[in-house]
């Protein structure tokens, strides 16, 4: 954790008022609160079932509702492990930046914790221990929801101030593409032109024909990034159409260009059910994915690409083999315009976020145990469904 996050959660540590005999006094009360954790889950989710517009955000198929009830015994746990540190605060802090792709009302989330902590205080009143004993654990479990709420709400604010400040960034990127976007098309267009019909009347020299090649490469290069100026100033809303996504993504491997010591793996399933989206926006985000994968493991190395199928959600797993992504990187890393390669836009995994998100989806990206970085882009196949 960084030197900011970490006075971060400091700040919200002394806000509350948590202290090492909270956390001790948790860690005590883990063991005997964990028999009620499954009530409390159905509990939870009763009160989901009576309010209809809380369903359309948590709710999905069988399997994914058996999912979601294990995750939130994994965090009931967590909160009364007793252990209070940067993991727990990056682990809760996912939670929250999830809370937000998703678009779930902040009321939700207090409502939530509501149940939870009235849950847990009911557990514990029926708990055989003094009265001491009993109103210290009491006294711990408002703090630590206290501090839950707070860490869920420093990543609403986090979230929020990143997206003003990628709709500022989208702004300028909107005007510059729109003053000269399709101005610049016009003689790429001319020189394609002119470097093939150079190429159908020069020698057949090798050095010539490279030379050719290159100019080709460079005018289609600068093609590519005008359209992806233009596509991520547009703002267009997805085009959803039944797609099966396995052909898509094969098809969209296969463009990408990689050097020849560069093996890019597709292995795809057995089966797997069609999806909605649009056609377009996820081919974009599929070749934008792996090129970005290619890119990072340099002149050899090794790219894996498949899709898994999560009941409601659809998900595209790229993992490469090259050095991975810096701590200081990932937080900026979908930004339009930020890049850490000489040559790199910063265009392209923003779009690729993009896309993601006006499908209702959520897209993450992190290190490998075994080196290289893994991108992961999970697609609802209802709008509405959270993992």
């Amino acid at each position: 954790m960084d030197e900011v996050t970490a006075n971060v959660l400091q700040d919200l540590i002394q806000y509350v008022h948590f202290s090492a005999d909270d956390a001790a006094a948790l860690r005590q009360m883990g063991p005997l609160l964990e028999p009620a954790f499954p009530a409390i889950v159905d509990r939870f989710y009763e009160a989901i079932d009576r309010t209809p517009s809380a369903a359309q955000v948590f709710r999905g198929g069988v399997a994914q509702i058996e999912r979601q009830k294990g995750m939130l015994l994994v965090w009931l746990k967590g909160l009364l492990g007793g252990v209070y540190d940067a993991d727990y605060y990056e682990r809760r802090a996912r939670i929250g930046r999830t809370h937000v792709r998703i678009e779930l009302d902040q009321r939700y989330m207090f409502a939530a914790m509501n149940i939870i902590r009235r849950e847990l205080h009911s557990a514990l009143s029926a708990c055989d221990l003094d009265r001491e004993t009993r109103q210290q654990g009491h006294v711990a479990l408002d703090k630590i929801c206290d501090l839950e709420l707070a860490i869920m709400l420093e990543t609403y604010r986090e979230e929020s101030d990143a997206k003003l400040q990628q709709v500022e960034r989208l702004a300028t990127v909107g005007q510059v593409a729109a003053s000269i976007g399709h101005e610049l098309r016009n003689p790429l267009a001319v020189m394609q032109t002119s470097v093939i019909l150079l190429g159908r009347r020069a020698s057949e020299e090798p050095k010539v024909q490279r030379h050719l090649k290159k100019l080709g490469d460079q005018i289609d290069l600068c093609s590519a990034i005008i359209s992806d100026l233009l596509e991520l100033a547009r703002d267009r809303p997805p085009e959803r159409r039944k797609c099966d996504l396995v052909a898509l993504v094969s098809e969209a491997v296969g463009e990408v260009p990689r050097p020849d010591a560069v093996t890019v793996d597709f292995s795809p399933p057995a089966s797997f059910e069609p999806v909605f989206v649009d056609e377009g926006q996820i081919r974009q985000l599929v070749v934008n994915l792996v090129l970005n994968a290619v890119q990072a493991v340099g002149a050899s190395g090794q790219v894996d690409v498949r899709v898994e199928d999560e009941d409601a959600w659809a998900s595209l797993i790229v993992e490469d083999s090259g050095a991975g992504i810096p701590a200081d990187v990932r937080r900026r890393l979908f930004e339009p315009l930020f890049t850490t390669r000489s040559s790199g836009t910063g265009l392209g995994l923003a779009l690729c976020r993009r896309v993601t998100e006006k499908h209702g989806g959520i897209i993450e990206a992190s290190n490998r145990d075994v080196g290289g970085a893994r991108f992961v882009v999970k697609l609802p196949r209802e709008r509405g469904t959270a993992p």
